[in-house]
C-alpha cells in the first residue's frame, strides 16, 4: 500500500496514491483540486479491507441491474406507474446499489474489527441482492412484487422479502449505534454520516408502515394489479414519504465530502452541513405531514410553497459549499 499522500488530499481522508495530472489547460488550482478528489475516491478502494470492498462490488452491480432495466424500459417504452411497470426493477436495482455502496463507505470510517466487519458485510450484500432479484424476478413473470399471494410461489417470495428487507434493517441499526459510539471522520462528516443514517432508519419505518397499510387492504379485499397500495387517504403518496429520507445519506455525504476541500475551518463546514440536515428533516417533514393528511406531494395549493423553505436551506449549503471549493482551487499556486 503506498505511502505517498497527495498534496490536495484533505487530512481526514486515507492515504493514497497522488493522483494523474490533468491536462495542461486546466488550470493548476484545479488540476490539484480534481487531483485530490480523484485520489480520494480510489482510496476508498485502494485501502478499504475485503469486507468493505464486497458492498462496493456488490452495490455496482445492483446498480447496474436497475440501469440494465432503465434501458430496456426506454426501448419498449410503458407507464411510470402500477405495479408491472418497469420502473419498480429500475428503481429498487439503483436505490438498493447506492444504499450497499454508500454503507461501505460508512463503515471505512467506523472502527469495524474484520471478525465483525465480514459478517455484516455478508448480511448485507445478501439481504439487499434477494431483494432486488425479488423484484426482478417477479417483473420477469409478469406478477406484482408487493402483496401477492395469487400463488404459494408468489407468498413465498413475497414473505422471503421481507425477510432480506428485515436483515438490511438490521444491518443499518447496527452501523448507526457504532455510528454515534465511535467515527473516525472529523465533525462535519461524522455529523452527516450520523444524520443520513437516522434518515434511512426514518426511510425504513415509513417503509414499514407502507407494508402495514399495504397487508390491510388485502385483508379487505383489495388486489395490488387493481388498486394502489401505497396511497394513503385520497391521494397521500407513501412512496415519496418513504423515498426523500432514503437517499439523504448520499446528499449529506457527498455535501461534506465536498467541504473538506473548501479551505474553511471545521467549525464553518459543519455549519453548512447543520444547515443541510436542517433543511433536509424540513423536506421529510412536509413530505411526510402531506402523507398523512392524504394530500399529494405536490399541487397547486398555497401549503406546497411551504417546502420552499427547507429547499432554501438544502440550496444555500449546497451552494455555499461549491463556491468555497471553487475559490480554494481559484487560490492554489
Amino acid at each position: 500500500m503506498s505511502s505517498t499522500i497527495s498534496p490536495s488530499l484533505p487530512p481526514h481522508l486515507p492515504r493514497g496514491p497522488r493522483s494523474v495530472p490533468a491536462p495542461a489547460s486546466v488550470p493548476a488550482g484545479m488540476r490539484g483540486l480534481l487531483g485530490g478528489m480523484r485520489a480520494s475516491l480510489r482510496v476508498l478502494w485502494a485501502e478499504a479491507p475485503g469486507y468493505q470492498r464486497l458492498p462496493y462490488a456488490v452495490g455496482v452491480a445492483l446498480i447496474a441491474v436497475g440501469l440494465a432495466h432503465a434501458v430496456i424500459w426506454a426501448v419498449v417504452g410503458g407507464s411510470a406507474s402500477g405495479p408491472l411497470s418497469w420502473r419498480k426493477p429500475t428503481t429498487f436495482g439503483i436505490s438498493f446499489g447506492m444504499t450497499t455502496v454508500t454503507l461501505g463507505v460508512v463503515a471505512s470510517y467506523l472502527p469495524v474489527r474484520r471478525w465483525i466487519g465480514w459478517p455484516v458485510s455478508i448480511l448485507l450484500c445478501a439481504s439487499t441482492s434477494v431483494e432486488v432479484a425479488w423484484v426482478s424476478l417477479q417483473h420477469a413473470r409478469g406478477v406484482p412484487s408487493h402483496f401477492n399471494d395469487m400463488t404459494p410461489l408468489d407468498e413465498r417470495l413475497f414473505t422471503g422479502g421481507g425477510v432480506s428487507i428485515a436483515v438490511t434493517i438490521l444491518v443499518i441499526i447496527v452501523m448507526t449505534l457504532a455510528a454515534f459510539a465511535r467515527t473516525t471522520a472529523p465533525a462535519p462528516m461524522a455529523w452527516a454520516l450520523r444524520s443520513g443514517m437516522v434518515a434511512l432508519l426514518a426511510a425504513q419505518a415509513v417503509g414499514a408502515w407502507m407494508i402495514v397499510h399495504g397487508l390491510s387492504l388485502v385483508e379487505d379485499g383489495a388486489s395490488p394489479l387493481t388498486q394502489s397500495m401505497s396511497t394513503y387517504g385520497l391521494a397521500g403518496a407513501m412512496k415519496f414519504a418513504h423515498a426523500v429520507p432514503m437517499h439523504a445519506i448520499q446528499v449529506f455525504g457527498v455535501l461534506a465530502w465536498l467541504l473538506g476541500f473548501s479551505g474553511l475551518t471545521q467549525r464553518r463546514q459543519l455549519w453548512l452541513v447543520v444547515m443541510a440536515i436542517a433543511g433536509y428533516a424540513g423536506l421529510f417533514g412536509i413530505a411526510l405531514l402531506r402523507t398523512i393528511e392524504g394530500l399529494a406531494p405536490f399541487d397547486l395549493s398555497v401549503s406546497t410553497l411551504v417546502y420552499l423553505i427547507p429547499c432554501g436551506l438544502l440550496a444555500v449549503s449546497g451552494i455555499t459549499a461549491l463556491v468555497c471549493v471553487y475559490r480554494a482551487a481559484a487560490t492554489r499556486t
